[in-house]
């Protein structure tokens, strides 16, 4: 097709290509010498040869005038025989015959039209649109390579990218230039190659300063350019897709969205196309409707429809989908249900497209979108959106990682951190109140965690006399270094400052008296105030102007260094004793606790005192889908007296390696009465409820300090296990469970049955007394 068009330069460049067909004519015959053997294709070139080498040459005036259209036309008609592939695809490629610079257009291809008449301004705006940097890049990369032999680099390529908008779309071009029939030439000798010319030309370095920048206004060009413009949109609009999940941590949700959702429309090219993606949540394994984000969905937010994790028929429906994730097409809306085809159709739409997004066997949710015109969704259109499915289960696993992680930071602002035999329960309220939008206050009893009927096992392993070891071993500390305080003032060098050595002294000598008596916490802070404000500020100030005392001042304050100064070498012995108890036995329960969890869930709490104790909660409504068998119950009370029994051997066998020699006490506590719990959000914790179960709270505080009846003798004592009852009946399960350890001669034949004395709101209460036998353990 002829056309001439001259696209106006928005910059003016120091070069400029005049019309030729002189480097298109040597093209051609290189490559009929290398295709001598070939009969067919020689012919074609040797005929193309005597077109074009009665071609004039330019004269004063442009040789398009000299040639002129028509002429003009029917040469690159011959071109197009050489540069464009012999197929019938060659009729769809948009391409033009031209100059680059300044652009002009001399003859364009029946496809390129066609994009001419639905874009009339093409390529008016380009030089506009293609910065003067890139211009002189290319114009580098064309004398770079012409002249100096050295092609572009991978990264070098001469072609621009443009877009255009049309009825609320925008469609993505690219214009490729080959400048293979371009030649440029310099009347003088070549300047000398600089290595930041190629950094430009190749795209890794600046445009050089203007002394050093190549000379193109002393080249002069002839030849003629090929074009190809090609629509590029699809691949454009996936890119931007993709890029939406680049920034799905940084961009707010609307504005995810609506990225989105306009790339789609340019991809399938539906400017009033409706799109909405709808995630599938899952709490405690049941698909659940999130409110706010139907209001987002073309059909959910018109339809009675919802997402109920309690509805079986639903959840049937999903798993249906997710067994045949294919999309479900409506055109006219037909094939939807009644209502629901009335309500799109008042909203004014007519076709209707449900995508099931799946992963293995899994919904992540589903792809929506509707068209006010029928049959929008032909195959062309679903092959575009097949493409994008990837990125939109990407999206949908997204957002189905924000509910999950809203989720979770309710529950941990709310509650506590999870364990998982009660997860289901937190995540079952949480989601509740989110689903309430919050209206609900959150001690309300849509929101309460809750566990009715429920049997609570309480044990403990306690250091004994723990208290009074420490006290013990502070109050060596400070002996020691209230006789090294009192050698010091007693120096005879010290200087006479009004009467400070000598108060010093006197208080020294006070809390050394006290000392031989005992020590009590009132005592031990005085002592810890007066070593702090009264000693160690006259220390320091004796450091400072007395040189004769640095070396006595300063051995004095190594020794109160916490780590290994010897003002806290008894403390240092009873903790370390201390951690390396509580290690062992903390380990140990928690990795005993684990094969619990295989026999029944329950929720298990462990607290850290100078020992340690547990409460567990067993039942029914802590795991609603495993039956509760009694049996369960029975292997928890075989558990709790084999595992006391186990840490008592294993602190037992501690003993001799331990810095100073610290025994553990046992305890248990008999209940066999279910309680209800509830999770009180002030404390982070589960409590029982009712006054009978308060009790067991009351029982579990007290016992540790509970008498034997009559004497001054403590329940609790080493080498034993002592379980605590009300009545016999709570004890009689525990007893096949003692006999069976006394025949495996883990327990001594041994059982003392023991009435305790009354604790404070407590009475009544009696105990056995378990010893334990470590001959085997020894042996």
């Amino acid at each position: 097709m002829e056309t001439t068009l001259s696209v106006s330069p928005s910059v003016a460049l120091p070069f400029e290509v005049r019309l030729s067909f002189q480097p298109f004519i040597g093209f051609l015959k290189a490559q009929q010498e290398k295709n001598r053997s070939n009969t067919a294709l020689f012919s074609l070139y040797e005929h193309l040869l005597e077109q074009f080498e009665n071609v004039p040459t330019a004269d004063e005036r442009p040789l398009e005038e000299i040639l002129g259209p028509d002429r003009l036309a029917g040469l690159f008609q011959l071109a197009a025989l050489a540069v464009m592939p012999l197929t019938a695809s060659g009729q769809n490629i948009a391409y033009t015959f031209g100059l680059p610079v300044p652009m002009k257009i001399l003859y364009q291809s029946a496809r390129f039209t066609n994009l001419i008449e639905q874009f009339p301004d093409l390529l008016s705006k380009l030089p506009e649109d293609i910065c003067a940097e890139d211009k002189l890049r290319f114009l580098y990369q064309l004398v770079l390579e012409k002249c100096y032999k050295i092609p572009p680099g991978k990264k070098a390529n001469p072609s621009f990218r443009f877009h255009k908008y049309k009825n609320g779309l925008t469609r993505y071009f690219r214009i490729d230039i080959n400048n293979t029939f371009i030649e440029p030439r310099l009347n003088t000798p070549l300047p000398a190659l600089r290595p930041a010319w190629i950094d430009f030309a190749n795209g890794t370095g600046p445009l050089p300063e203007a002394a050093d920048q190549l000379p193109l206004c002393e080249f002069t060009s002839e030849g003629f350019a090929f074009f190809v413009v090609e629509d590029i949109t699809e691949a454009e609009t996936i890119q931007q897709l993709q890029a939406v999940f680049t920034h799905l941590h940084s961009d707010a949700e609307p504005v995810i969205y609506r990225r989105f959702e306009t790339a789609l429309r340019n991809l399938v090219g539906q400017t009033d196309l409706q799109i909405s993606i709808v995630p599938f949540s899952k709490v405690n394994g049941f698909y659940v409707h999130q409110p706010e984000v139907s209001a987002r969905s073309v059909f959910f937010r018109h339809s009675s429809t919802v997402i109920d994790g309690y509805d079986p028929t639903t959840q049937k429906i999903i798993h249906t989908l997710i067994q045949n994730p294919v999309p479900l097409l409506f055109p006219n809306l037909k094939g939807l249900p009644e209502p629901e085809e009335q309500m799109l159709a008042r909203k004014g739409i007519r076709s209707f497209a449900f995508y099931p997004v799946v992963s293995g066997k899994e919904m992540l949710g589903v792809l929506e979108m509707a068209s006010p015109h029928p049959d929008a969704f032909a195959d062309e259109i679903l092959q575009k959106i097949d493409q994008v499915i990837p990125l939109v289960q990407e999206l949908l696993r997204y957002q189905l990682h924000q509910f999950r992680q809203n989720l979770d930071q309710l529950i941990k602002k709310k509650f506590t951190p999870l364990q998982p035999a009660v997860e289901w329960k937190f995540n079952e309220v949480a989601w509740e109140y989110m689903r309430l939008d919050k209206k609900e206050a959150f001690n309300s009893e849509a929101t309460q965690v809750r566990f009715p009927q429920v049997y609570p096992l309480y044990g403990a392993i306690d250091i004994r006399n723990s208290s009074n070891e420490r006290y013990k071993a502070v109050r060596q500390d400070f002996y020691d270094q209230l006789v090294t305080i009192q050698n010091l003032l007693s120096e005879s060098n010290l200087p006479n400052e009004l009467t400070m050595p000598n108060q010093l002294l006197a208080t020294t000598s006070h809390w050394r008296s006290k000392l031989t008596v005992g020590l009590n916490p009132e005592d031990e802070l005085g002592i810890s105030d007066f070593l702090i404000q009264d000693i160690k500020p006259y220390f320091q100030h004796l450091r400072l102007h007395y040189p004769h005392l640095e070396a006595s001042i300063q051995h004095y304050f190594k020794q109160t260094n916490p780590v290994n100064g010897l003002f806290h070498q008894a403390l240092q012995v009873y903790e370390r004793s201390v951690e390396w108890l509580n290690t062992a036995v903390n380990t140990y329960i928690k990795d005993e606790e684990k094969k619990l969890q295989a026999i029944y869930p329950h929720y298990f709490e462990r607290y850290r005192t100078d020992g340690m104790e547990y409460t567990i909660y067993v039942g029914q409504s802590i795991a609603p889908k495993v039956n509760f068998a009694p049996d369960f119950l029975h292997r928890f009370f075989q558990w709790q007296l084999n595992s006391m029994l186990e840490m008592a051997q294993l602190t037992h066998l501690l003993l001799p390696r331990l810095p100073l020699p610290l025994q553990t006490t046992q305890l248990l506590l008999a209940h066999t009465q279910p309680v209800d719990i509830s999770f009180r959000q002030d404390e982070h914790r589960f409590d029982v409820e009712g006054s009978y179960s308060i009790r067991y709270e009351v029982l579990k505080k007290r016992i540790d300090k509970a008498y034997i009846a009559g004497t001054q003798e403590r329940l609790t004592q080493p080498d034993t296990i002592a379980l605590v009852y009300s009545n016999r009946r709570e004890v009689a399960d525990y007893l096949p469970f003692i006999t069976k350890l006394q025949e495996e001669n883990k327990l001594l034949p041994r059982i003392d049955y023991l009435d305790l004395e009354p604790l404070q709101g407590v009475a009544k209460l009696k105990a056995i007394r378990l010893h334990l036998n470590y001959s085997n353990e020894e042996a």
